[in-house]
């Protein structure tokens, strides 16, 4: 009886003892906005919202070959994103893309949605709007799903770059236009 009650006791002394054991921290103090907390570590600012620009380049790749006449070139892309950040979980982007095998522009505008986490976010949207298709096939609605992880490259959150995946879906034929891409952006 003895050992289980001397056991109990010193358990209860030590969640007595510890907390006193902490260091106190020294006060700090704010010199920014409300909720800013600049001074004593804590936030740099509101990062959460603004706007980004983003440069997008990678391979895509055409599940049709492309019509007779249309520019033929490597499996890659070029593009640029402009991102509206509502916050640091969601954005609207539009996006333009130029795939040089087969001359193909595709224009996109829709959410993209990110996880919980820094550095790493991963991300999934949807986006819509057009594609064109040279030499007779001309413009079409597409849908372009993406799925994809982003990296913050600097303390402040400002520079960005990701890896994503997106196939451009025209509605009413002309082949899926797979892209696998990476990018860099800076958010103001």
């Amino acid at each position: 009886m003895k050992r289980p009650v001397t056991l109990c006791g010193a358990l209860a002394l030590l969640a007595v003892a510890a907390p006193l054991t902490a260091s106190a921290q020294e006060r700090g103090r704010t010199d920014g906005p409300e909720e800013s907390e600049y001074g004593t570590g804590g936030y740099y600012g509101d990062s959460r919202r603004g706007v980004s620009l983003q440069l997008d380049w990678g391979a895509a790749i055409n599940s049709q070959e492309s019509p007779r006449g249309a520019p033929e070139g490597p499996p890659l892309f070029v593009g640029a994103t402009v991102s509206l950040w509502g916050d640091d979980w969601y954005r609207l982007d539009v996006s333009g893309a130029y795939v040089f095998d087969g001359g193909r522009f595709i224009g996109n505008v829709g959410p993209t949605f990110r996880s919980w986490g820094w550095p790493v976010a991963f991300t999934l949207g949807l986006k819509a709007g057009a594609m064109v298709i040279p030499e007779g096939e001309g413009l079409r609605f597409a849908l372009s799903p993406q799925v994809g992880a982003e990296l913050y490259l600097d303390r402040r959150d400002h520079v960005l770059m990701g890896l994503h995946y997106s196939p451009d879906i025209p509605i009413g034929g002309g082949g899926v236009t797979n892209r696998l891409f990476m990018n860099v952006g800076y958010r103001f």
